[in-house]
């Protein structure tokens, strides 16, 4: 009887410890978007976040919020002011289309990634946060072509890949 019981106790701590260990990876994934990526550790991409959404990135663990939309394109808040009220660190790198996926925008990027702490990335949609990624991943990771751009899609590249082979097969003709 002894036997039984202490099996009935050993099978219920684990399934207690598992318990809580599922619990506390769902809290902690819970408070990211479902709408947005996570194509490496400690980075996040996606499209505009709301205010929302913001404050479950900072529940998330984000430190620091790097916006890659342009002067032009408008939103209903300030999202530097409200990014810097939850205690992140806020960064713009203008990217206005096509025109602007350019290796020198991936390397200001991938300078603006330089650390450890956990950033999300953003634009209105992620597809020129994964260009630039993409392109970087070649460029500077030395990732072959192939390989830069599934990173890059992982990180919300869609309509810009056209754009951004072609940016690196201007650098692999050079």
């Amino acid at each position: 009887m002894y036997g039984v019981k202490f099996a009935f106790a050993s099978a219920f701590i684990v399934i207690v410890l598992v318990f809580i260990s599922y619990s506390a990876d769902s809290r902690e994934n819970a408070a990211v978007p479902p709408s947005f990526n996570q194509p490496a550790e400690n980075l996040l991409t996606g499209g505009q976040p709301t205010q929302a959404e913001l404050a479950m990135l900072k529940a998330a663990g984000i430190t620091k919020i790097i916006n890659l939309r342009g002067a032009e394109e408008s939103i209903s808040y300030d999202e530097q002011a409200e990014v810097e009220a939850l205690g992140m660190t806020y960064s713009a790198l203008p990217v206005a289309g096509a025109g602007d996926v350019t290796t020198d925008n991936a390397r200001a990027l991938y300078q603006l990634l330089q650390g450890d702490e956990k950033v999300f990335v953003h634009c209105a949609s992620g597809n020129r946060v994964g260009a630039l990624l993409a392109i970087g991943a070649h460029e500077i990771n030395g990732k072959p072509v192939e390989e830069a751009l599934e990173f890059g899609r992982a990180a919300g590249l869609s309509s810009l890949e056209p754009k951004v082979k072609a940016v690196l097969t201007d650098k692999a003709k050079q």
